[in-house]
């Protein structure tokens, strides 16, 4: 009897961890790491390119290698998505743009619910990561001038 307890208790805890916590073990890198990385071991371009797009289907290729070339002022005005999103969710309206700048694009979301609008960016602000090439779209709804979700669309994956 105790030790059907004890199982029962054991295989609770279990699922616990594996649910709230499901990416403890996992690193995440950026392209240019998982790329230094392989050439460290491999010493080949193509495979490592290859690799790379494999691991992370938004990568931009043409950022690695000895052929990357990519300005600073360019490179420092794209925001890592996640940080983006943590900066900006709750934030009003004036804070947005002084953030990312004028939207593309507004419009009014839903005519029977008063307050609730989006702006549209089509130009590169956000990336997922060092390396990656930008989204193609960011999405910010606001609900009576507060951000209520931010929405992005992803790059097209090279092949």
């Amino acid at each position: 009897m105790k030790f059907r307890i004890l199982l029962g208790i054991s295989f609770l805890a279990l699922v616990h961890c594996a649910y709230f916590f499901p990416n403890a073990g996992k690193e995440g890198k950026s392209p240019k790491q998982l790329y230094t990385e392989c050439m460290d071991t491999f010493s080949d371009d193509a495979k490592c390119k290859e690799f790379v797009l494999k691991a992370i289907p938004d990568a931009d290729v043409t950022l690695l290698g000895a052929t990357a070339q990519i300005s600073e002022e360019t490179s420092s005005k794209l925001y890592i998505r996640s940080e983006m999103i943590q900066k900006l969710m709750s934030q009003n309206k004036l804070f947005v743009k002084n953030l990312l700048g004028e939207p593309d694009e507004k419009a009014i979301v839903n005519s029977w619910a008063p307050g609730m609008e989006e702006w549209v960016y089509y130009r590169p602000i956000s990336k997922y990561a060092e390396g990656s090439r930008p989204d193609k779209e960011i999405r910010i709804l606001f609900s009576r001038g507060a951000v209520l979700k931010v929405r992005h669309i992803q790059p097209d994956p090279i092949r």
